[in-house]
């Protein structure tokens, strides 16, 4: 695909910079704010278990078999072809993890080989693979329509700000005024959300059952509408029918979608490939334990305004795959 090609043609060009961007983060002054990352042990793992690194092996095969033994539950003949490892987003996901294990000295290779490639990617590849088989139970789903991702978005906009359980606990309620699932979520409509506002009461049938506050309700009635009226849908989110900044300004416009809304949304439904989550409190945590450093928020944590040039800095080489070294600072941090 195309944007596979350009992915990896992004890659290329960034591969050659890397060394000149790692000394540059690290010659920077003051020394605090631009850490040497070579000073970072690169090969023991969170868990403080060795990892040997040998420079003459094939990194490439390395990271596909990382990836096959991962994708769980195919049999040996699906295991044996020659399975896409295409993302939703169109970029191969062992490109990106070869980029991100060479990449600025090889920060990430132990996370990645600790850690193994993000399951949300695996999944949609193990999908794929057992359609291949005529497998129609490999969906883990009985959803068929073309709403996944208004779907994707109203759980996001549920969960805006809570906890993990209590962010499910929501979901669950809002599903079930819909009468809806988590394992069966096709009722969960723009016509469904938008028939209890036109004939029936906002206010007792959808937001206090649901549990959202005022501005959750709107925004999720909002996007509702741009459903509805073809300004979003699977097509333009997913299909890759509007470019990446179009479809982040349409987003954006929708009161009450946040750049940490968007970003989540991109970075895990839409699988595009260099979503950088500066507003994201576990991000900035991860990537603060990972290169040792202090930033200007309280207690010397990473500051999303004040820090964000510092943050980029370090994340620039892994561009344009900075989605998955977004995706193991969560694992530096400390979050399940």
């Amino acid at each position: 695909m195309q944007t596979r090609r350009a992915s990896r043609a992004a890659a290329a060009a960034v591969s050659g910079t890397t060394r000149a961007a790692s000394v540059a983060v690290a010659a920077s002054s003051p020394p605090r704010k631009k850490p040497n990352t070579q000073n970072v042990s690169r090969h023991t793992t969170t868990s403080g278990r060795s990892i040997p690194f040998d420079s003459e092996y094939n990194i490439q095969e390395e990271m596909r078999s990382l990836v096959l033994s991962r994708v769980s539950g195919l049999n040996d003949t699906t295991i044996e072809r020659n399975i896409d490892t295409e993302t939703i987003g169109g970029w191969c996901l062992v490109d990106g993890l070869v980029h991100c294990a060479t990449a600025s000295n090889s920060i990430l290779l132990p996370l990645i080989k600790e850690h193994g490639p993000p399951r949300f990617y695996l999944d949609h590849i193990k999908k794929i693979a057992s359609r291949s088989d005529d497998d129609a139970s490999a969906s883990g789903s009985n959803n068929t329509d073309d709403l996944r991702s208004f779907r994707s978005l109203c759980q996001i906009v549920s969960g805006q700000q809570l906890a993990g359980n209590a962010a499910k606990t929501i979901w669950r309620r809002l599903l079930k005024v819909v009468d809806a699932t988590e394992e069966d979520s096709t009722n969960l409509t723009p016509d469904r959300i938008l028939s209890i506002v036109e004939n029936g009461d906002t206010e007792s049938d959808l937001r206090a059952p649901a549990g959202l506050s005022n501005a959750k309700c709107n925004c999720i009635i909002a996007i509702a509408m741009s459903f509805k009226e073809g300004t979003l849908s699977d097509n333009i989110l997913l299909g890759g029918e509007a470019a990446d900044d179009e479809v982040r300004s349409r987003l954006l416009s929708i009161k009450g979608l946040g750049p940490w809304s968007v970003d989540m949304f991109l970075l895990f439904q839409c699988h595009k490939s260099d979503v950088l989550p500066i507003g994201d409190l576990a991000f900035r945590n991860g990537t603060s334990n990972l290169w040792r450093v202090k930033g200007k928020a309280k207690g010397g944590g990473l500051c999303q305004r004040k820090d964000e040039q510092l943050m980029r800095d370090l994340h620039g080489p892994f561009a344009p795959y900075r989605s998955l070294s977004s995706y193991y600072m969560y694992k530096c941090s400390g979050m399940k």
